[in-house]
């Protein structure tokens, strides 16, 4: 095959529905530009078994990213740092973000919707209630 055949089944690749809203959507909007972009530069960056592993790559690093937002969002690592809560607390509640997340079907949300934040609030609450009883 040329090297032409190949992007070209690259790209068909690529053009398929999931592929643009699991990798090809975010890596435009994080790099602003269009996904046509995107497309080029994948298909001459990856060669065809990264490009169809790169699916599930982008699905880690999604779930990845919302955790690390979720103990952004909530100063985890200040409470880690200064011994305020263990490393088991933190998970626990990072993980109980993440699951009621799973549970209502949102893990591919925005992550600045009202539910997210609410979630976030809650968790708030219960890390200072967590806090005063100790």
């Amino acid at each position: 095959m040329t090297d032409e055949t190949i992007k070209k089944l690259k790209l068909w690749k690529l053009e398929s529905y999931s592929y643009k809203y699991n990798v090809l959507q975010p890596i435009s909007h994080f790099l602003d530009i269009s996904i046509e972009e995107v497309e080029e530069l994948l298909a001459e960056k990856l060669d065809m078994a990264r490009i169809e592993s790169s699916h599930s790559s982008a699905e880690q690093a999604k779930l990845f990213r919302i955790e690390k937002m979720i103990e952004i969002d909530l100063g985890l690592d200040y409470f880690l740092h200064l011994e305020l809560l263990s490393q088991n607390q933190i998970n626990s509640i990072r993980e109980e973000v993440m699951n009621e997340l799973e549970k209502s079907g949102k893990l591919d949300f925005d992550l600045n919707s009202n539910e997210y934040n609410e979630l976030i609030n809650e968790s708030r609450k219960k890390i200072l209630k967590i806090l005063k009883e100790n």
